[in-house]
C-alpha cells in the first residue's frame, strides 16, 4: 500500500481539499463543535484541537478504506445508495434526540 504520490499532484490535492471543506460547512459536526465550544467556552482550545482530530483520524480511514477494501468489491452506485441511507437514518436519530446527547457537567 503506497499512501504518498511518487509526484506531486496539487490539482488533486486542491480539489479534495475544496470539495471537503465546502462539504463540511455547516453539517452537523459543525454544529455539535459549536454546541460543545458553548458549554465550556473557557476551554474551546481543547474543543478545537479534539474536533481538528477527529476529523483528521477519520479522513485517513475513510481514504484507506476506501481505496483499498471498498473500491474493489462494492459499485460506486451501491456506495451512494448506503452513504444516502445511512445518513437519513443518523439523521433521524439525531432530530428524535436517540443520538448525540453529549452531557457536559
Amino acid at each position: 500500500m503506497q499512501l504518498l504520490p511518487v509526484k506531486n499532484n496539487w490539482r488533486l490535492f486542491l480539489s479534495a481539499f475544496g470539495i471537503i471543506f465546502l462539504s463540511e460547512m455547516g453539517d452537523k459536526t459543525q454544529i455539535t463543535t459549536m454546541l460543545l465550544a458553548g458549554a465550556k467556552p473557557l476551554h474551546v482550545l481543547w474543543v478545537g484541537l479534539g474536533s481538528a482530530l477527529a476529523l483528521a483520524c477519520t479522513s485517513f480511514l475513510e481514504v484507506v478504506i476506501g481505496s483499498q477494501v471498498i473500491a474493489r468489491f462494492i459499485k460506486p452506485a451501491t456506495i451512494r445508495l448506503i452513504s444516502g441511507i445511512a445518513f437519513l437514518v443518523l439523521g433521524v436519530l439525531l432530530v428524535a434526540g436517540l443520538l448525540g446527547n453529549v452531557r457536559v457537567d
